[in-house]
């Protein structure tokens, strides 16, 4: 796939201005000036810039609908716009709204990262212990892996694997993030080789959709994987949506009631187990028509891995990893 943004332009200062802008939100683009070279990218770009001293080489190839005008003259981006029928960006009064141009062709179009929404069919299943380590077991297996907590109510993602005092960004930083954004993951907390990107308890409540766009399109471009504890949210936007349901009659019916609601039908099921919870995994699955993604068994060493400020995943864990590893191979490869 041509994953390249496709600037066509001369003007020096104008070349400067866009390759700047996608420089600093991460995105690639192709900077064509010959007429054949122009015809043979043009239908293949996610995006076409196109200055207006370059508008009369691009009338001959054909309307695409993402094509943007950009210049600095608005009398010539007018002019161009009237014989090309284009939408106009002027820079640099404009320069937000070509970064979010920029953001939603290249997070339509790059490889994204495959992402996974964990949710809870009801209170008390460990939705986000399973998240992290759904998480843990693909950075275990070279995944550049991010897990995102957007759970309602959530009490922080950091606390569950210990890393309260951990320096790294939180939700609460990036409230006001839009479009114009890079890459995050590095500023995250980091747990056993995945980032971590908890929502905080100092300002509590979920980011606005302009905000979890910007950063989950950042951590798209970026990762491999990304695991979004989603709490009871079965709305939550994703590849793979998993339910967690515990093997008994009370908490099939509230994933039953769950899905009706969201209108949501999950992907794949995440039987758990444990004292009370004795019906089949693929019972639990036949009744709700849907796939058995994996089955987690109680695991008496997570309560003490909690008191101790220990990741859930951590090696005495023994059974809690050997169940979370069949469900990430129950998932990706299921």
């Amino acid at each position: 796939m041509f994953s390249q943004v496709l600037l066509t332009a001369r003007d020096p200062e104008l070349i400067e201005a866009v390759e700047a802008l996608a420089l600093a939100l991460g995105v690639h683009t192709r900077l064509v000036q010959d007429s054949d070279e122009l015809a043979a990218s043009w239908s293949q770009a996610p995006l076409r810039l196109v200055a207006p001293d370059m508008a009369s080489r691009a009338a001959w190839l054909g309307h695409q609908p993402a094509t943007v005008l950009v210049g600095r003259d608005a009398a010539a981006l007018a002019a161009a716009s009237a014989e090309l029928g284009y939408s106009v960006v002027q820079l640099p009064d404009a320069s937000s709204r070509l970064a979010d141009v920029l953001s939603a062709a290249m997070t339509a179009s790059d490889a994204q990262a495959w992402t996974i929404a964990v949710v809870g069919a009801s209170g008390g299943l460990g939705a986000s212990t399973c998240a992290v380590g759904l998480g843990a077991a693909a950075a275990q297996r070279g995944k550049q892996t991010s897990v995102v907590e957007l759970a309602p109510r959530g009490a922080g993602l950091d606390l569950l694997v210990g890393a309260e005092a951990t320096e790294g960004v939180r939700w609460s930083d990036l409230l006001d993030t839009r479009g114009e954004f890079g890459d995050v993951h590095d500023s995250l907390v980091q747990v056993d080789g995945m980032g971590l990107l908890a929502l905080s308890r100092e300002q509590p409540g979920l980011p606005g959709p302009a905000a979890r766009k910007s950063v989950l399109g950042a951590l798209g471009r970026a990762m491999d994987v990304i695991v979004i504890d989603a709490g009871s949210d079965a709305t939550v936007e994703a590849d793979e949506l998993l339910f967690v349901v515990g093997a008994d009659v009370r908490s099939v019916a509230s994933a039953r009631v769950l899905a009706a609601e969201s209108g949501r039908i999950p992907t794949a099921l995440v039987v758990r187990s444990g004292p009370g919870r004795g019906l089949s995994p693929q019972v639990v699955a036949d009744s709700l028509g849907a796939r058995l993604g994996g089955h987690l068994r109680q695991d008496p060493a997570l309560p003490r891995l909690a008191d101790l400020g220990q990741p859930p995943h951590s090696a005495p864990a023994r059974k809690f990893r050997r169940d979370v590893a069949r469900l990430w191979e129950g998932v990706a490869h299921g």
